[in-house]
Parts: C-alpha cells; sequence; structure tokens
C-alpha cells in the first residue's frame, strides 16, 4: 500500500512498467555517457533506438488505465523519436555537406531543422486531433466504462482463484434467464476484464454447481418468480452460506415479466435461509429502461466492487442504502 503511488496508474496486469520507465530513463541519461566525445554520433543513434522502441511498445502494450494517458505517453515517445532523429541528421549535414544534400534539404543544416519543426508539428498536432476524439468516442458510447470518483479511473479486478468469477448469476430459468444474460453483457460493457458466472456460457457439469460458487467472489441472486422453488437455486444459496459468500440482490419487480412481489420472494425462500439472504441487505431493483437499468448496473457492480478486499473498507455509495 505504501509504494502504490508507484503503480496505481498502471494497468494490474502492467503494474510493472515503472520499472520499465526508469531503465528507459536511466539508458537515455547514464548509458551515452559510457560513449567518449569522438563518438558523438553513436549517443544520438542509442536515443533514437532506444525512443523508437519505447514509441512501438506504448502503441502495443498501452500501460496505463486511462486512454488519455496512452495517447500522451506515445506523443511523448514520437516527440523524442524525431527530436533524435533529427539531430543525427543535422550532425551528418555538420560533417558532410555532400551527403547533407543528398536529403534533398540543400547543404545545410537549417533546412533539415526546419523540415523536421515543420513535421513534428503536424504529427503531435495529428495524435492529439486522434486523442481528442478517442475521449469523444468514448464518453458518447452508450454505456460508458465505470470509473472509481477519486481518481476518474476504472476499477482494478481482482481475482484471488485465477481461474474463478468475480460474479455468479444465480437465477431460475423459467423467469430469469433473459435478463440475467443482459445483466452479463452490460457489466462486461461497463467493466472491462470482469468475469462473470452464467449457466449457458459456463457451466460444464451440473454436478459442479457448488464449486462454481465456491471460486466466485460474489453471488447475485436474481429475486424473480420461483426462484426459491428452484432445486438448483437453492443449492446454490446454501453453497453461499456455506463459504460466507457476499450476496447482491436483484429483485425483478414487474408481475408481466417474470417479477414477484418482494415480500412473496422473501416467503417463498426457506426459513433456515431467510435471515441469510435478507437480514441487513439492500436489494437493488431491476430496470429495463435505459437510465434507470444503468444505476441498477451501477448498484450490482458496487455490490461487486465490495466483495473484492480491495475496495471493502471503502465507504458505501449512497445509493446503495436505498
Amino acid at each position: 500500500r505504501s509504494i502504490r503511488f508507484l503503480h496505481r496508474d498502471y494497468k494490474t496486469q502492467l503494474f510493472w512498467w515503472e520499472a520499465i520507465e526508469l531503465l528507459r530513463k536511466l539508458t537515455l541519461t547514464g548509458v551515452p555517457l559510457l560513449i567518449t566525445d569522438s563518438q558523438e554520433t553513436a549517443r544520438v543513434i542509442l536515443a533514437l533506438l532506444v525512443s523508437l522502441v519505447f514509441l512501438v511498445l506504448s502503441l502495443v502494450a498501452q500501460p496505463f488505465k486511462r486512454n488519455v494517458d496512452n495517447w500522451l505517453y506515445a506523443a511523448i515517445q514520437l516527440a523524442l523519436t524525431l527530436i533524435y532523429q533529427a539531430v543525427l541528421l543535422i550532425k551528418v549535414c555538420e560533417e558532410s555537406s555532400e551527403v547533407c544534400e543528398t536529403f534533398g534539404f540543400g547543404s545545410s543544416s537549417s533546412g533539415v531543422f526546419l523540415f523536421f519543426l515543420v513535421f513534428s508539428t503536424m504529427a503531435l498536432g495529428a495524435m492529439l486531433v486522434l486523442g481528442v476524439a478517442q475521449v469523444f468516442y468514448a464518453s458518447s458510447r452508450s454505456l460508458p466504462v465505470l470509473q472509481l470518483q477519486k481518481n476518474s479511473t476504472p476499477p482494478d479486478l481482482y481475482l484471488v482463484d485465477k481461474t474463478g468469477f468475480h460474479l455468479f448469476l444465480s437465477h431460475t430459468w423459467q423467469s430469469g434467464q433473459d435478463q440475467v444474460a443482459v445483466i452479463k453483457r452490460q457489466l462486461q460493457l461497463c467493466l472491462p476484464g470482469v468475469r462473470i458466472f452464467l449457466d449457458i456460457d459456463d457451466l460444464t457439469d451440473i454436478s459442479a454447481l457448488e464449486t462454481y460458487v465456491t471460486k466466485s467472489t460474489a453471488v447475485l441472486l436474481f429475486l424473480s418468480k420461483g426462484y426459491f422453488a428452484s432445486r438448483n437455486c437453492l443449492r446454490e444459496v446454501r453453497r453461499s452460506e456455506q463459504a460466507a459468500k457476499p450476496l447482491v440482490l436483484v429483485h425483478e419487480s414487474d408481475l408481466g415479466k417474470g417479477g414477484v412481489s418482494f415480500d412473496d420472494s422473501r416467503a417463498e425462500c426457506p426459513e433456515d435461509l431467510r435471515n441469510f439472504v435478507f437480514n441487513g441487505r439492500s436489494t437493488i431493483r431491476w430496470h429495463r429502461i435505459g437510465g434507470y437499468q444503468r444505476l441498477s448496473l451501477k448498484l450490482i457492480a458496487d455490490g461487486l466492487l465490495r466483495a473484492s478486499p480491495a475496495y471493502a473498507s471503502q465507504k458505501p455509495d449512497p445509493l446503495s442504502s436505498w
């Protein structure tokens, strides 16, 4: 936690990128000093190659969580590459005017400088325009990526068991299948990288249902008509109780679309499970209308994240306590 400031801006799987960045800076500032003054051109070539390599790496890896940071980092590497290339050509022109003329910039280095000044300005301007366009495109998406309020970055999604899931969707096929499929698809859009268990996608052995619950960080109960009448749903709830899994309760209240009143759902729940399922828990009402559905998804994501040790100590969102 004390060194989190070194890696918090990077993607979780690339937390070590800061060490690579320090190596780049050390190479550009320290290694050239080991090259003698008579080989100044070699220094420039080294710096050019290092900047070019990191330009390619930044575009391929995109190590930062925020897209704007990735674009700025790539723009910096491009600017350094162009600067070192210009310096290399200027040195060549200073050593040989004949070679300089073959570049088409005249016999002096001033032509090289002017060309790279104009070209660099245009290239960086183009990257800036593309970066701004990407930000606007991301902001115009119908379902934006959820971000942490304190630093406007997507949350880190931790998994103790790499073969497990962040969320298990428990539901009855008769009345909840279509809507939990919507929940999974929408959460995958607003929480990139989230792993969600849905039986039609991930179940390979019905006898191992309890194992899938155990491997999940949190369990979502989609309370629709007949949920507690389902044998498999009760298996999932009982395993959740045994493993002390955090629950996220989502209520389908539309009676015309497989819904059930909350009181009826509570009454249908077996008495030995009622305290575990309902006592001290908030219930999220599921909506189908765009803006309201986003709110439901936000509350589900909030419950999902609070099951993770990284966010368990965070203050509750005011919207989570209706």
